[in-house]
């Protein structure tokens, strides 16, 4: 079989001249941080983003995602002897209390409660030490490699650490689950437990002082100082701003000015979308191989000042046949000479491309088939012939008698 090999180029030069000025780079409190763009991942700022740190109770973001995703939510969890006892902020958890999962996750996510947290890892996982490697493994998976986890409350221990880059790729990945984002948002929640009956209040201010903010986690420990996730959306597009090692009020200051920074600096352009053809390729003279987006692509880019985005489009080999939604490439998108991201390409529609080999055998093929036909009309002729001088004989005998 054949196989066609394609690299093409295709430039696309989007020119971005804006008058409105740039806001300057904020001016942090807290020693690590990270500005994100939610939809794309870009990094828009960024102050030892690197640089391991506790996180404190921002630790029950992933907590509560494992918890989602675990399909166990309705569950009912009977609380054990260790929850009781935990250290900082609870929900007043009883030994032998049973709570449904969602429940406890809201308390983890909405109040900070560390006995809700210790009660979620012990039901998934047995011990906290065993969920913790469940952290550690997802927190891997997600690209989250500087990190390590060794509770799911937060609390202080040692060899619990993390990046502000860390929890931002986290954070980015929980958002896009939608059980995870209406939590987060939650301003209130209504605690029916054993032991204590009250309305908890999300402990993240900004949900109430923000224009756009609808997540995600603060957290406080002596060693930690204060620590916040912040999310918030406008027009279509969300940023995360993470902040770690920061102290008190300036902890709320230095995630809006990272919010404000994203906002007031950035525009999000749309490049490619699901299913939207983005290229159309000539195979042969009849077949075309129409090529889409295999997912949405988008990038912040610079409000001010003149950008230029170049896109290149690069295929694989492609052989006599590719079937639909088979990946056959990417688009790799550029700003002012510099790569800032890709997408794959999949085919739209199944192509089956004839090339010279099949044309051959359709020819010999066709060739045989005429010649079984001819014989088999030989044949029928023959038959006819002889049916004919039997019944030419028989009429003969019969006028002789």
């Amino acid at each position: 079989m054949s196989k066609k090999c394609f690299f093409i180029i295709l430039s696309i030069f989007l020119y971005f001249a804006m008058s409105k000025p740039l806001f300057a780079e904020p001016v942090l409190n807290g020693k690590g941080a990270v500005l994100l763009d939610a939809q794309s991942g870009q990094v828009l700022f960024e102050k030892n983003m690197d640089e391991k740190l506790p996180p404190a109770s921002i630790t029950k973001i992933l907590t509560a995602i494992i918890a989602i995703e675990s399909g166990k939510l309705n569950d009912l969890v009977t609380v054990s002897a260790n929850p009781p006892f935990i250290e900082g902020t609870r929900v007043y958890l009883e030994e032998g209390e049973k709570v449904v999962l969602r429940d406890l996750v809201i308390a983890a996510l909405v109040y900070s409660a560390n006995d809700a947290a210790l009660a979620i890892a012990e039901y998934l996982s047995g011990t906290e030490e065993e969920f913790a490697k469940l952290m550690n493994k997802k927190a891997r998976e997600l690209g989250a490699v500087n990190s390590n986890f060794v509770n799911s409350h937060g609390l202080t221990e040692n060899g619990h650490y993390t990046t502000a880059y860390d929890m931002a790729v986290i954070t980015r990945y929980a958002l896009k689950n939608e059980i995870f984002r209406e939590m987060v948002s939650m301003k209130v929640f209504d605690w029916e437990g054993k032991a204590w009956q009250t309305r908890l209040i999300n402990k993240n201010q900004l949900l109430w002082s923000y224009k756009g903010a609808n997540g995600v986690k603060t957290g406080y420990t002596k060693e930690a100082k204060c620590t916040i996730v912040a999310s918030a959306t406008r027009e279509g597009q969300t940023y995360i701003a993470v902040v770690l090692g920061s102290i008190g009020n300036n902890t709320w200051t230095d995630a809006e000015r990272l919010l404000d920074y994203g906002f007031n600096n950035f525009q999000t352009v749309q490049f490619a979308h699901p299913e939207e053809v983005v290229a159309t390729i000539a195979l042969d003279e009849k077949n075309k191989l129409q090529l889409a987006a295999e997912h949405h692509f988008s990038l912040s880019l610079p409000q001010a000042g003149n950008k230029k985005v170049e896109s290149r489009l690069s295929l694989k080999a492609i052989g006599d046949s590719v079937d639909q939604g088979q990946v056959v490439g990417e688009m790799i998108y550029s700003v002012n000479g510099e790569d800032v991201g890709s997408v794959k390409l999949v085919v739209k529609e199944q192509v089956k491309i004839i090339n010279w080999f099949d044309r051959v055998v359709y020819l010999f093929a066709g060739i045989y088939l005429l010649q079984i036909l001819w014989r088999i009309v030989q044949k029928w002729r023959k038959s006819r012939r002889s049916r004919n001088m039997f019944l030419s004989t028989t009429r003969s005998f019969y006028r002789e008698l």
